[in-house]
């Protein structure tokens, strides 16, 4: 008599039950419709019916990461790790260990992490593994996960470095009358960076909700710096916004990376909702997409030169190499 084996729900599908917010339009068209995939927990060879996508796993442990009859996050991630770019597997990241008030947290950094270090040997480990060094838990927007890449990640991913940044810390004035939120906070220099949205920062309640907010936390020795749409979506803005930062946190930009050009770009796609179109390798970075910080005059030579070899040799990796 045959044993009755489980199948769970996984990969894209799985992100779409556990309700992870803005998957689509940052990282899928708006429009896709997610192929119902399914894992079974088994080493031995199965019957695959037509029209089912089913997977087999055996790595020890992997069964523990399931709720119900559907992989949970951790394992999730790991799934579909390949699927996608580095950066867009950050934002993917950033979302699933998002917080909206009101909501239960679906998942954390720390639960992503003990995940893909104890299941060695899945496919997505090593990719996940180099997405998760970026991400914080309580992310509250969308667009709070994009201005912290581009803030956070370093030169070789197209943000700014600033490493120090964290999500969503708990600022408690003296005398404990008064708790704060902040969207991206710096400890060291206690700056407070907000991302004041459109649909939230609009109207006269928000504005004078604003002003006391700030008000109060500079009175007790707080920096507040307000971040707008516009100032990312221009790069001239952007980059007076990154010197600006960059001396209250006491951290120079300096660009020594030849991949922060097409890092940059791919981040700018994010932002502008094309994270799904992929960009070929032979694609040139103009100077008019990336922010002119110190030391992009001197490696965008370098990566025109990288660029125009890898065009007459099409096999070979876009290497970087610096003139004796």
């Amino acid at each position: 008599m045959s044993q009755y084996i489980e199948k769970y729900l996984c990969g894209k599908a799985a992100l779409d039950y556990w309700g992870v917010p803005a998957i689509r339009g940052k990282i899928e068209p708006p429009d896709r419709v997610f192929t119902e995939e399914y894992v079974i927990f088994t080493d031995k060879p199965l019957y695959r019916p037509q029209r089912a996508v089913l997977h087999t796993c055996s790595i020890p442990g992997a069964d523990q990461y399931v709720k119900g009859k559907v992989c949970t996050l951790p394992l999730v991630f790991l799934q579909v790790a390949q699927d996608y770019s580095i950066h867009e597997l950050i934002f993917l990241g950033l979302q699933c260990c998002s917080y909206r008030e009101g909501h239960r947290q679906r998942c954390t950094v720390e639960e992503l992490r003990a995940c893909a270090e104890k299941l060695r040997g899945h496919r997505g480990r090593r990719k996940a593994l180099r997405a998760i060094r970026y991400l914080e838990n309580n992310s509250r927007s969308p667009m709070e996960s994009i201005l912290y890449m581009f803030l956070r990640l370093p030169n070789a991913l197209g943000g700014c470095g600033f490493k120090e940044i964290v999500l969503n810390e708990k600022i408690v004035l003296k005398g404990g009358d008064k708790t704060y939120y902040a969207d991206l906070y710096v400890p060291s220099c206690k700056l407070d960076i907000e991302y004041d949205s459109e649909e939230h920062h609009s109207n006269s309640a928000a504005i004078s909700r604003d002003r006391e907010r700030t008000a109060h936390l500079e009175s007790e020795g707080y920096r507040v710096v307000s971040v707008g749409y516009s100032q990312l979506i221009d790069l001239k803005a952007f980059r007076n916004l990154a010197r600006q930062l960059s001396r209250l946190i006491g951290k120079r930009i300096h660009i020594r990376a030849r991949k922060f050009f097409e890092s940059f770009v791919a981040l700018r796609d994010l932002l502008l909702r094309k994270g799904h179109h992929i960009r070929s390798r032979f694609r040139k970075i103009h100077r008019d997409e990336v922010p002119w910080h110190t030391g992009v005059p001197t490696m965008y030579k370098i990566y025109l030169a990288a660029w125009n070899r890898l065009i007459r040799h099409p096999n070979q990796p876009l290497v970087l190499t610096r003139a004796p």
